[in-house]
């Protein structure tokens, strides 16, 4: 899915954050403001939004001298939803149906992301946790699929929400390789942060070897690529991975909250929308 009009204003608005973040205000402020405009002037945008992202962040490194501006923030969600991890795990326990309480409880989570404008809002998250309603609902096929698979890949997305897949993993009764991004990016998950939220007790955690805020599979890694071919289920969760793949052919199941115009645009639902699709080119192996 290729980047549109609005994901020029939405990278500039990260670069925004990124300086609120950080503290820097004033006449420096404006200064790298009308130098990110420039950058974003001069890249190529006929790219997944996500490639854009990574440019725009590795260049945003170099300039401020930080790599890391969400570290704080990162830490602080896994902290927060881990406090909640017990009452929603025996909430799962206690539904009549665990797997599709673990989905909602899993997108609940996916409302955590800087990158697309929202904040880290834990009430608004909280109320989501009492939601049903998926817009785009493709549970009975997921189902289906999953009674014919031993092997599961999950892409994962921010870190806080990495706390919510976990609830999500210990109901899939498969073997689970969860991947998390090769380095920080946004407030997304890497190796340490999933660590941090206790994955590695259910699922096996690698790095996709791709530094953008999506899976790019040209720029994963070799190791990993070969993971994804192997893989009989794919859960792509969040917007960035699902700008990635939704063209790619394989056994992809989107996972995600239509947080912007331009994806509630492109799946034709409401904007604030949680979707559980199967992908439109849905093949039993990737293709590449």
């Amino acid at each position: 899915m290729l980047a549109e009009a609005e994901c020029y204003l939405c990278h500039l608005s990260q670069v925004l954050r990124v300086l609120a973040v950080q503290k820097t205000g004033g006449p420096r402020a404006l200064k790298m403001t009308s130098q990110a405009c420039r950058f974003l002037a001069e890249t190529d945008f006929g790219r997944t939004p996500p490639e854009i992202s990574a440019d725009l962040y590795k260049w945003l490194a170099e300039l401020t001298g930080v790599k890391d501006p969400y570290f704080e923030i990162k830490r602080q969600d896994i902290k927060q939803a881990l406090v909640l991890y017990p009452e929603l795990k025996k909430r799962v326990m206690e539904a009549p149906d665990r797997l599709r309480k673990a989905i909602m409880f899993s997108l609940a989570g996916n409302i955590i992301d800087l990158g697309a404008g929202a904040v880290s809002s834990w009430p608004q998250s909280e109320r989501l946790f009492e939601t049903e309603e998926l817009a785009l609902d493709d549970y009975e096929l997921f189902t289906a699929d999953l009674k014919k698979t031993r092997t599961i890949v999950f892409l994962g997305d921010n870190a806080g929400e990495t706390v919510f897949d976990r609830l999500l993993i210990e109901q899939l009764g498969r073997e689970v390789i969860y991947t998390v991004r090769e380095g920080p990016i946004i407030n997304d998950a890497s190796l340490e942060e999933a660590r941090l939220s206790g994955l590695e007790e259910v699922a096996r955690v690698v790095s996709s070897g791709c530094q953008a805020p999506g899976t790019v599979i040209k720029q994963c890694s070799e190791e990993f690529t070969g993971i994804l071919k192997e893989a009989d289920l794919i859960i792509s969760k969040g917007q960035g991975n699902y700008e990635c793949l939704e063209q790619a052919q394989g056994p992809f199941y989107f996972l995600l909250k239509a947080k912007c115009e331009v994806i509630s645009r492109h799946l034709k639902v409401k904007q604030g929308s949680l979707i559980l699709a199967r992908s439109k080119n849905f093949h039993p192996r990737l293709e590449l």
